[in-house]
């Protein structure tokens, strides 16, 4: 069996990125790392694959392939996020004279196929990949394929910075901050948590957490874990939440979907929303129901990660000196009609 990148990094007691900064020689490891990654491979006898030739020069129309990889993800916005994503991916792409070619909806047992076609294909002209969706993770196949196959990539609403791949995303750390900040300002103290226990899977859940938590210490001086909610169902959660503690006047929801589904719960128990509970999302991402107050939500520019993306992509490819790049959009609060003020002027 013909040894692998995942062999030499095991081998060398290193990660598999930094196995592909040494054999790629980008900056970025010392001397005596370097030294004891090449001799790995040299003992092994691993090299990287020949990389499939790119259709880069300047007088020819560039080729994106944007790959949409659901993975488990049960979201109603899913394809949603993917048009919004593309609208920015293609808004540039017209203005750079580069085509797309976007695969929609792909899940984890179609991605064998997928490698071979896009990433071994010597007849399939992509000069640069824009990986979205939930099923990207830093473990990705396809993604670490493609780095060893120093193939230029950008995955969208990531922030890796120890790997040498490209992203644009949000700041989650920031966007959490902003709407508990809001909560806060409305003189909301009593503020309950709510996801979904699938939420768990993703590396956003734990920084919205710890958000949450370092907020409700600074403002009660203590945590009350019973506020901390985590169900099956974001509306038979909340039911539950607020029939046990009566006494919470606003719930931050870990993102948009829950929030809905949280203004559901409530209204089912006939409380009025914001007048009885206040409910804030994030991300921007989900049209409120027909029936129900506008949702209170941290949007994130989706049309700006996807431009932002296809044109870090194009530098990438065109300038040889620049290895990745990690973007961070900025989010911004959309007051609604799901939160009230307690302040009294």
């Amino acid at each position: 069996m013909q040894p692998t990148m995942e062999d030499v990094a095991r081998k060398a007691g290193v990660s598999k990125s930094t196995v592909s900064f040494v054999l790629n020689d980008k900056p970025g490891v010392s001397e005596e790392m370097k030294t004891a990654v090449l001799k790995t491979a040299e003992e092994l006898g691993y090299s990287l694959p020949e990389r499939r030739p790119m259709r880069t020069p300047q007088n020819q129309q560039k080729n994106f392939t944007v790959i949409h990889h659901v993975g488990q993800e049960t979201y109603n916005n899913v394809y949603g996020l993917f048009v919004n994503y593309l609208q920015g991916i293609r808004n540039f792409a017209q203005q750079a004279n580069i085509n797309i070619t976007a695969i929609n909806g792909y899940h984890k047992g179609d991605l064998a196929n997928l490698e071979t076609h896009i990433l071994t294909d010597k007849n399939t002209p992509s000069d640069g990949l824009i990986l979205m969706g939930a099923g990207f993770k830093r473990d990705s196949q396809l993604m670490h394929r493609a780095i060893e196959l120093q193939i230029p990539l950008v995955v969208l609403s990531r922030n890796w910075p120890d790997l040498p791949i490209s992203t644009v995303g949000q700041n989650h750390h920031q966007q959490a901050q902003t709407a508990l900040d809001h909560l806060a300002q409305l003189g909301h103290r009593k503020i309950a948590f709510l996801a979904n226990k699938s939420d768990q899977a993703y590396e956003w859940f734990d920084v919205r957490l710890s958000c949450y938590r370092q907020k409700m210490q600074q403002l009660n001086q203590t945590i009350n874990e019973d506020w901390i909610m985590l169900g099956d169902n974001g509306t038979d959660a909340t039911k539950k939440l607020l029939t046990q503690h009566p006494e919470i006047t606003a719930i931050f929801a870990i993102h948009d979907e829950r929030a809905n589904q949280a203004i559901q719960g409530a209204v089912d128990m006939g409380l009025d929303v914001p007048k009885d509970i206040s409910i804030i999302g994030l991300d921007g991402s989900e049209d409120t129901p027909s029936g129900l107050p506008t949702l209170t939500t941290v949007q994130v520019p989706h049309f700006e990660v996807g431009y932002l993306a296809a044109e870090l992509l194009l530098r990438q490819i065109e300038n040889e000196s620049l290895c990745h790049g990690n973007l961070i959009v900025c989010s911004q609060l959309i007051k609604g009609a799901s939160c009230r003020s307690l302040v009294h002027n």
